[in-house]
């Protein structure tokens, strides 16, 4: 119960009691009152009548005394007139009914006991006889009553208005409460605003400053968490001179995209060309500020490609990591880039007007060594085809399926309208071994390909490209919600959308309708997308967070830490898991620099009220390792392994 509420009961209770015992004297007094007045009353006529009635009675005359006592009695102000003779017999009696105008109850609760007024008849020195009078208290119960009445609506008004004015009092008091209730709440929901006014009452002014103060504390020590997370993973991940990654992280991003079997992509190898001749003539400052702009003009190429990683790797060496592009695209990608390094010698004083060459190959499930040597292959080729020249080789690998545009989309949509999709499932499990939820994966049946199963890093590029993603997200989410409720019962499952179901608003709009006619379902959800998508777009993830997540859905990023994005974004994006990219797990128990890098981030994490979820744990060494650092939970084949779903 609010404190308000408790003031407000409070106050009503001592008016209550107060108005209770002062109701209650009040009553007793006038109930005291008006029995002394009866008692009066009663005297003033027994003394009257025993004057006037006194030579009647000693004459014996019954007649006129009667009739005298006839006539008070007739006016209905006495309960009872008697007199009596000097031996007590009655010489003349008249009652009066009992009839009062006010309720049964109130006066059993409050009685009137009028008393009897007497006197002695005198005749002379000689007694004749003695008249005895009861005052009728009605009139006295009406009184009594009526004084109840104006008492008690009296109080209803005065206590009406008093409660009114205790609860504007109340308000105006606690409102500073209500303030730091708010940055209260604001604080565990990752803001940290500050209460500008200061309360008039000396209690709450200080609480009020008191969490101004934590708001301020907590947010400086998130701050230098989160910058010295980011120098962390600069140092140990990024070329401090062109700031792409390094060789060491392109190569452990190489490793783990080639190790999933739902990945697939391209390979891009920059050279630049008579580098150390360049620096021998210009100067190392000048062989660096060229690395400098190739990284940029990198970056300015690949704007806009999702799950791009850029390497420098080695002196006048570059990398160019695409996953989920198909081979036409990766074509136009190293053409671009072969173009833009000819546009070089026009800009940058002293190179030849052959800058550097560009060497590709695609890559799915195989050795990095064995890509790596196609790639250098290609980067050869292209040396020798000439001047700022590109070369994509076709792939040669048995597992890559080498299609067009067209029949991939052809595929796709025969797929979507026949259903021919199969998912699996694999287990994210706490670090105490429950399981938090199940992630699913969809692979499409080739039928043109004698039924071969073709993951989703394979068709889900070119679905993007072609404007079927959507679709597919939708697909699954109806899948998810008719035929798959029943198979998982209560176990929350993950899935992951494409970026065009993000940004698109009739996409929402359909999947809130959706989760809302299927509410068991919503509040077991949880959508992933990855890390460069949340950045790319953070105002429409926090549209699908405000909109589903009061029906119960929850909401992760996938492949945490590739995109190299700030730490400070988490606070605004309000997910619930953090899955961190396979890249800084899957040599952990070889290289210290991502043990402390998973450190920072699970502590950041932690305080902005996030759950860590560990990508690819593939053996018992890297997922001790990982329960040492705080993880909260992983997924990976040492945990469980991916099963077909089936309705």
């Amino acid at each position: 119960m609010s404190l308000s509420k408790q003031l407000v009961l409070l106050i009503s209770a001592l008016v209550l009691l107060l108005f209770t015992g002062t109701f209650l004297i009040s009553v007793h007094h006038t109930r005291d009152y008006l029995e002394s007045q009866l008692a009066s009353h009663a005297q003033d006529a027994a003394t009257s009548l025993g004057l006037s009635a006194t030579a009647h009675v000693a004459s014996g005359d019954q007649p006129m005394f009667t009739a005298m006592v006839n006539a008070i009695a007739h006016r209905g102000d006495y309960l009872s007139i008697r007199i009596e003779g000097l031996d007590g017999k009655v010489l003349v009696e008249r009652h009066t009914d009992f009839r009062a105008d006010v309720p049964q109850w109130f006066m059993a609760l409050f009685p009137l006991h009028p008393p009897e007024g007497d006197a002695m008849m005198m005749s002379g020195w000689r007694q004749v006889g003695k008249v005895r009078v009861v005052s009728h208290p009605g009139l006295a119960y009406r009184k009594l009553w009526s004084t109840a009445v104006d008492t008690l609506v009296w109080f209803f008004v005065a206590a009406g208005a008093l409660l009114l004015l205790a609860l504007a009092l109340l308000r105006w008091m606690l409102r500073p409460l209500k303030k730091v209730e708010w940055q209260a709440e604001a604080i565990c929901n990752r803001e940290f605003p500050v209460v500008e006014e200061r309360p008039f009452t000396l209690e709450f002014r200080r609480v009020v400053d008191a969490m101004n103060r934590l708001s301020i504390k907590v947010r400086q020590m998130l701050d230098n968490a989160e910058r010295l997370a980011a120098r962390l993973r600069e140092q140990a991940y990024t070329d401090a001179l062109t700031g792409l990654a390094n060789r060491r992280h392109f190569m452990a991003v190489l490793e783990s995209r080639l190790a999933d079997e739902q990945s697939a992509g391209g390979l891009l190898l920059v050279q630049i060309r008579d580098f150390k001749a360049f620096n021998d003539a210009r100067g190392y400052q000048a062989g660096d500020q060229l690395l400098v702009v190739v990284a940029d003009l990198l970056r300015q190429e690949s704007a806009g490609l999702e799950r791009t990683t850029l390497a420098h790797v080695a002196g006048a060496d570059f990398a160019v990591l695409c996953e989920g592009l198909d081979e036409a695209r990766l074509r136009e990608l190293a053409a671009r880039i072969a173009a833009a390094l000819g546009g070089l010698c026009a800009v940058q004083e002293g190179l030849p007007a052959d800058v550097g060459q560009v060497g590709g190959v695609m890559y799915r499930d195989q050795a990095a060594g064995e890509l790596l040597a196609q790639a250098d292959l290609a980067l050869r080729q292209a040396r020798q085809a000439g001047g700022n020249a590109w070369v994509v080789l076709e792939s040669a690998h048995a597992a890559c399926v080498t299609r067009s545009a067209t029949q991939w989309g052809k595929a796709i949509e025969h797929a979507l309208d026949k259903g021919f999709f199969q998912m699996q499932a694999q287990g994210v499990y706490a670090a105490g071994g429950t399981l938090l939820h199940r992630e699913l994966f969809l692979r499409l049946v080739d039928l043109e390909d004698e039924g071969a199963i073709v993951p989703a890093g394979v068709f889900v590029p070119v679905a993007e490209s072609l404007g079927l993603a959507v679709r597919i997200d939708r697909w699954v989410i109806t899948e998810v919600c008719e035929r798959l409720s029943g198979v998982f019962g209560e176990e929350p499952l993950a899935i992951n959308l494409s970026s065009g179901s993000l940004v698109e608003a009739e996409c929402l709009e359909w999947v809130e309708q959706t989760l809302r006619a299927h509410p068991k379902v919503a509040c077991h959800l949880v959508l992933e997308w990855s890390e460069y998508t949340a950045q790319a777009h953070p105002q429409r993830l926090r549209e699908w967070i405000d909109r589903l997540a009061p029906l119960g859905v929850k909401f992760s990023l996938d492949h945490f830490g590739k995109g190299f994005s700030a730490f400070a974004a988490l606070r605004e994006l309000k997910v619930h898991y953090l899955k961190v990219d396979a890249a800084f797990t899957r040599d952990l128990e070889q290289d210290p620099q991502d043990t402390f890098f998973l450190h920072a981030l699970i502590d950041i994490a932690h305080g902005l009220e996030l759950q860590v979820i560990a990508e690819a744990v593939e053996s018992a060494a890297v997922w001790a390792r990982l329960r040492e650092t705080g993880i909260d939970g992983g997924r990976g084949y040492f945990l469980g392994e991916p099963e077909d779903v089936r309705a």
